[in-house]
C-alpha cells in the first residue's frame, strides 16, 4: 500500500503501520559472594538497598513510544542450574527496592508495573554451556506485555527475583534480553 504525499489520514485512509522487531538487552555483576537466595530474594547488583542499579533496557524504537514484549532470554555466567529459578519484574520508571541483594525482593511502582517473566533454568527451555546458561521464558500473563517507557526516554527497567533457593556463583553475571516488537 503506498500513500501519496498530502494524502489525509483518516478511518477510511489509515496511517500504515510500521514497526519494527528488535532483541534489548542489559546486564549486572552480583556481589563476590556465594550467599544462598532464598525464594522471594532480591538478585542485584549491590548489597546496599540504596546502590542497586535497576537493568535499563532501551526497549522502544523512539522516546515515548510504545511496544510489545513477546518472549525473554536470562543468561547468566555460572553453569549451575540448580534451583536457577528467577523472575524478572518489568516498570515503566526505575523501580527502588527496599532491600539490596539477596534480601526480601519489595519495591514501590504499582502503577508503573508493566509485568513479569519467569525463567526456569532447571527447565526444558534452558540450556546449559561451558560459559554458563540461558533461558526462554514468555509474560507470566497473557501472550504479550504491551509497555510504554519513561516519559522522555526509550527505557523499562528491570530487576530480578529468585524463585528457587539458589546458591550462587561470586561475581556471577546476568543479562537479560527482550524480543520486543516495537511501534
Amino acid at each position: 500500500m503506498s500513500f501519496a504525499t498530502g494524502t489525509p489520514i483518516t478511518d477510511n485512509n489509515p496511517l500504515p503501520v510500521t514497526g519494527n522487531r528488535a532483541i534489548v538487552a542489559a546486564n549486572f555483576t552480583r556481589p563476590a559472594d556465594t550467599n544462598a537466595y532464598a525464594v522471594g530474594d532480591l538478585v542485584a547488583n549491590n548489597v546496599a538497598a540504596g546502590s542497586v542499579v535497576p537493568l535499563a533496557l532501551a526497549a522502544s524504537r523512539m522516546p515515548d513510544g510504545t511496544g510489545v514484549i513477546r518472549r525473554g532470554r536470562l543468561t547468566k555466567s555460572g553453569t549451575v542450574t540448580a534451583n536457577a529459578i528467577f523472575r524478572a519484574h518489568l516498570y515503566k520508571d526505575p523501580p527502588t527496592p527496599t532491600n539490596g541483594d539477596n534480601g526480601a525482593f519489595q519495591t514501590g511502582g504499582a502503577l508503573t508495573y508493566v509485568g513479569s517473566l519467569d525463567f526456569d533454568m532447571t527447565s526444558t527451555n534452558a540450556r546449559a554451556f561451558t560459559d554458563g546458561v540461558k533461558c526462554i521464558g514468555t509474560p507470566n500473563v497473557g501472550s504479550e506485555i504491551i509497555f510504554d517507557p519513561k516519559a522522555g526516554t526509550q527505557n523499562i527497567y528491570a530487576l530480578i527475583e529468585a524463585r528457587g533457593a539458589y546458591v550462587p556463583v561470586s561475581g556471577e553475571t546476568f543479562t537479560l534480553a527482550l524480543e520486543v516488537f516495537r511501534d
